[in-house]
């Protein structure tokens, strides 16, 4: 069924239509196995046409014979425009065209930036640009403004770094907003500093200015200025005469920007989205702006409601948050694959320890039940939220990958911590001693040099932590280093979770005072290896059994063994957007986590539910959530208000108990006597 909820104007096409002498057999090609729903968008003819696109409904495809029907019957390809979010996403959507019409493949294609950039080389002397124009990436750019602001900085303590600096501008340049507001809103702990990184901003300017070159952002405000321009808008809005814009719920108020202004010259637009998966509101993304943008174009909206991924079962979860949204356009999602008599589950556990244990029972169950590791997924709102399971897939050698940020082994802080253990345990690990020193302020590359050379022939660790000490005389700041390793060496054979969680106390300030705003995150990583080190009897082995994990799963991700057994994933919501998995866990179904305790506001609670909708839907068949229910002080934990929203439609059980041998470290404890190698 098609639902129009636009303007009644329709233009109906039979099928089998003849048009400007195209060849019918390719016509009826071109509609070959889709849905009713999917013909209607391919033949829409409306001048204006905003397709609403539910998860798994077969949007990429139906886009890619959109463009073949468009080439079929009569439009330029080089006059049709495909705007994505990623280039592989456009380079994909071309070829598949083209199977059908081959004249597809000179169809103008790209993200936002690429097709900004094509169009700006391509009018430079116009817009009285030299020729040699460069465009700076993220790193580029950050490095670029901690330059600028270096030139402006003051006395003033607790100023933003150049990272987040970028943040700023990039959220205000993006959503047209002033620097005032942003840092108001998003960062108030630089309240003191907005005429500071306004100063930064307009010297930023200026230094891209001079030197003739553009970061992302500014691709895409040049490309806006230049198609509102009045002689220079016309003439390149003329090369198009249909755009097709996919992911429109991720459309920020630039983006939306350059969209009008292609409207404004005749452009023809076909936006494609999903309001219900609009979960950018950190970029500047809202589905207000695609519901703006239905109403401002009086856009005829056409519905995609079959799902070809999942079961109808998860689909009852899916729907029901969905019902739950404030702002939604009324569908219910329907299951091309039917019951697979398969409810989602919602799992009691005692606390952490226990639903990693069940987690990674559950994921092996399924693997030998045939489902491969790749088949499944952990997805989880923050990272911090799979740390522990990822201590018990480490503890029982099951192989993962992590698609969100780095494994927990490979964080920074993880490896500040632990090359404390490595200097304490070995006076010549320069590596280690180079990377704990230069944590502190004022110590750079040369006057950590000159300490290790000292450390490695002072001949105990008790003489190091002096020479350590020594240097502090002179800049304090060095101190807790020294404590550290103190603390270390005075708890020697004591267990090698309580030393080095003695060292994260001592390190605690100079850590905090290196990743600043990360630091919460950081600490979580921090902590979850710590974890790890209660399955290990001393210091020594705990390090040498991560140091070698981590050396094999880094030789295993740079090749590729068609033989070799393909990992788990663990990833956030964010970074599985457009991905699917057999079966989904999904960790801590508690207040905090999902959704996240920032979720307050109402537009808030409705991006969580946004969040939460699109995770539902990555799982095909098995889908599970598990609930701790214990802190680790002993203190209840609160059941997530979204448990409400899906309880009728999961099967409720009590997951089993670990016993406590198992816990804490999520792994069994191996004494040093119970084993004798030699």
């Amino acid at each position: 069924m098609v639902r129009n909820l636009g303007p009644q104007l329709r233009c109906q096409v039979s099928p089998t239509d003849d048009r400007d002498g195209g060849p019918e057999d390719t016509h009826a090609r071109i509609l070959s196995g889709l849905n009713d729903q999917q013909q209607a968008v391919v033949l829409a003819c409306e001048p204006d046409v905003a397709v609403v696109a539910g998860a798994g409904s077969g949007k990429t495809e139906t886009l890619t014979r959109r463009i073949a029907r468009l080439v079929l019957d009569g439009v330029e390809p080089e006059r049709i425009l495909a705007i994505t979010f990623t280039n592989q996403a456009a380079l994909n959507m071309r070829d598949r065209a083209a199977r059908y019409v081959p004249d597809a493949r000179r169809i103008r294609l790209g993200t936002f930036h690429s097709i900004a950039l094509a169009l700006v080389m391509k009018n430079r002397h116009a817009m009285r640009l030299p020729d040699k124009i460069s465009v700076l990436d993220t790193e580029d750019a950050v490095a670029s403004l901690k330059k600028v602001a270096a030139a402006l900085r003051t006395n003033e303590e607790n100023l933003p770094r150049a990272a987040t600096i970028n943040k700023i501008l990039s959220f205000a340049r993006n959503t047209e907003r002033t620097i005032e507001d942003v840092v108001h809103s998003q960062y108030p702990q630089y309240v003191h500093a907005v005429e500071f990184v306004q100063k930064v901003s307009s010297a930023y300017v200026q230094f891209r200015r001079r030197n003739a070159l553009f970061d992302f952002d500014g691709l895409l405000e040049a490309l806006a200025k230049m198609l509102e321009h009045e002689r220079l808008g016309p003439a390149i809005a003329s090369l198009f005469e249909e755009a097709l814009i996919d992911e429109a719920q991720d459309l920020n108020a630039l983006q939306i920007r350059i969209v009008r202004a292609l409207r404004s010259h005749d452009v023809r637009v076909m936006f494609v989205g999903d309001p219900s998966q609009s979960i950018y509101q950190f970029r500047g993304a809202s589905p207000d702006i695609m519901f703006t943008l239905i109403k401002e174009c009086s856009a005829q909206v056409y519905l995609l409601e079959t799902n070809y991924r999942s079961s109808a079962e998860i689909l009852e979860v899916a729907n029901a948050v969905e019902e739950a949204m404030r702002k939604r356009i009324p569908r219910e999602l329907v299951s091309h694959c039917g019951t697979s008599g398969l409810l989602p589950r919602l799992i009691e556990v005692d606390d952490k320890a226990a639903e990693a244990v069940a987690i990674v029972d559950a994921i092996l169950d399924r693997k030998n039940e045939g489902m491969e590791l790749e088949e499944q997924a952990i997805v989880v709102r923050s990272t911090a939220n799979f740390r522990h399971v990822e201590a018990e897939l480490i503890a029982r050698k099951v192989p993962y990958m992590v698609r969100a940020g780095v494994k927990v082994t490979e964080a920074g802080a993880v490896r500040d911590l632990l090359c404390v253990a490595r200097a304490s345990l070995n006076l010549g690990n320069e590596p280690a001693w180079m990377r704990i020193l230069q944590l502190a302020p004022r110590v750079g590359e040369r006057k950590a040099a000159k300490m290790v050379e000292a450390i490695s022939g002072c001949g105990s660790l008790q003489n190091a932590i002096g020479i350590v000490l020594d240097a502090g005389l002179k800049n304090e700041a060095i101190r807790p280093v020294a404590h550290a390793l103190r603390l270390v060496d005075d708890e020697r054979g004591g267990p090698p979770a309580a030393r080095l969680r003695l060292a994260l106390n001592a390190l605690e300030p100079l850590m905090e005072a290196e990743y600043r705003d990360d630091w919460k995150a950081r600490k979580a990583d921090v902590v979850a290896v710590i974890d790890i080190a209660h399955q290990h009897a001393d210091l020594d082995s705990f390090v040498s059994s991560l140091t070698i994990e981590t050396s094999i799963e880094k030789k295993r991700m740079g090749t590729v063994d068609p033989n070799e057994e393909r990992p788990l994933t663990l990833t956030t919501i964010h970074s599985a957007k457009g991905l699917e998995w057999q079966a989904v866990y999904v960790p801590s179904m508690i207040e905090g986590h999902i959704p996240t305790m920032y979720a307050q506001a109402p537009d808030d609670v409705d991006e969580e539910l946004r969040a939460f909708y699109v995770l539902v839907t990555r799982a095909k068949t098995h889908l599970e959530f598990f609930k701790p229910t214990v802190m680790p002080d002993g203190m209840l934990r609160t059941a997530s208000r979204f448990e409400g929203v899906i309880r009728d439609h999961c099967g409720r059980e009590r997951g089993a108990r670990v016993p406590h041998g198992r816990r804490g470290g999520f792994g069994v404890r191996i004494q040093p006597e119970a084993v004798e190698l030699w």
